[in-house]
């Protein structure tokens, strides 16, 4: 059974980079704290949704499937494909030692959560590795095992573990992962390019530029800060003497990397459904957080989800053992504080949606179909 201390663990690590930025209060009136109510909350602002529901027993539907929403950490299914492909065809060992300290060179100080409490903190934290508030390993010349990178960007969305991923793959590989699902050209950027954009706008595109000379941006700044100790103290210097406005960060989430619902979902079935081990490998990887605790029927729940100011989104997939995997993705734009706070109960809703018709009924029905 779902319990709502796993779920909300498990919600809580989706995309940490909301929890030390501002965000807009949201005056409605649903309780969040139940499925009846987000059905209200999603019912009353359609148009900020994005959805595919795929049962895996006949019933699907899509709403503004189509449309572009901002990814945050849901993209992170790409690079663990990417990832799991390049294990099976002996690209990378698992077992390597990497060196904390190249792992490090992608996580800018900020962006992935709270001082003191972000995901590659909290990471270090968990292998027992000493480091600063910032979550900088103090010796930087350790060794972790290579598979325990893909493990924290999925449990707990570490975005320089993602970012560590691309920079060993290439984009190549990542495409290539994509395109199993039909999603061709994903939109990945480096998350630490992203972040010091926010610090360092001046060094981006004017606005309105296409998205490819942002990405080059900020796949620019990353390669900096991670080969160029004086940028880095730079940019620690501007963390604690300019932080952003909370206009700005609004803003500077907009312009991040995004996808529609059907190419997402359309991703999360390929590693649901498909037999080979690079999928199987991935599915550990999805199925990990809820291996004890998944509904009730089912081999596994897949989950993989995603937050920026404004934004929130997720990808989950049930296993059943005699029909196809369901697969369910939701986009929220306009998101709150509150809605972040309350992303279990919302999970949940989702999970139920693919197992109890008339739970997807309500679900199609709140938005419209």
């Amino acid at each position: 059974m779902l319990t709502r201390r796993r779920l909300l663990t498990t919600v809580a690590a989706t995309a940490p980079a909301t929890l030390f930025l501002p965000g807009l209060a949201w005056a409605g009136d649903p309780d969040l704290t139940t499925e009846e109510g987000w059905l209200a909350r999603l019912a009353a602002h359609r148009e900020d949704v994005s959805a595919v529901v795929d049962d895996g027993a006949g019933h699907r539907f899509g709403h503004r499937a189509a449309t572009p929403r901002p990814l945050a950490s849901t993209v992170k299914v790409v690079h663990l494909l990417a990832y799991t492909t390049a294990v099976v065809s002996g690209r990378l060992d698992p077992d390597e030692q990497v060196r904390v300290g190249d792992w490090d060179a992608r996580h800018p100080f900020l962006g992935d959560g709270p001082l003191g409490a972000g995901a590659h903190h909290t990471a270090l934290t968990r292998l027992g590795i000493p480091c600063d508030e910032y979550g900088v390993a103090k010796d930087a010349g350790q060794r972790v095992p290579l598979a325990k990178i893909p493990e924290f960007m999925i449990q707990l969305s570490d975005n320089s573990a993602a970012d560590y991923l691309r920079a060993r793959l290439g984009d190549g590989a990542l495409r290539a992962a994509a395109a199993r699902g039909g999603w061709f050209a994903p939109d990945v950027r480096m998350f630490s390019g992203e972040t010091l954009l926010l610090f360092f706008p001046e060094y981006g595109p004017p606005p309105g530029s296409p998205p490819a000379l942002r990405r080059v941006a900020g796949d620019a700044l990353s390669e900096r800060f991670a080969r160029d100790l004086l940028f880095r103290a730079e940019v620690l210097a501007r963390i604690l003497a300019d932080p952003p406005t909370a206009e700005e960060t609004r803003d500077w989430a907009t312009r991040g990397g995004s996808g529609t619902a059907t190419q997402l979902a359309g991703l999360h079935h390929e590693i649901a459904t498909a037999t080979d081990p690079a999928a199987a490998l991935a599915r550990g990887f999805l199925g990990a957080q809820f291996a004890g605790d998944r509904p009730p029927g089912t081999d596994a729940m897949l989950y993989k989800g995603g937050s920026l100011p404004g934004n929130l989104e997720l990808g989950v997939d049930l296993v059943w053992p005699h029909r196809r995997p369901g697969t369910a993705v939701l986009q929220l734009v306009g998101s709150t504080p509150e809605d972040l706070q309350r992303a279990d109960v919302l999970l949940r809703l989702c999970s139920d949606a693919l197992a109890v018709p008339a739970t997807l009924a309500k679900l199609e029905h709140a938005l419209g179909h």
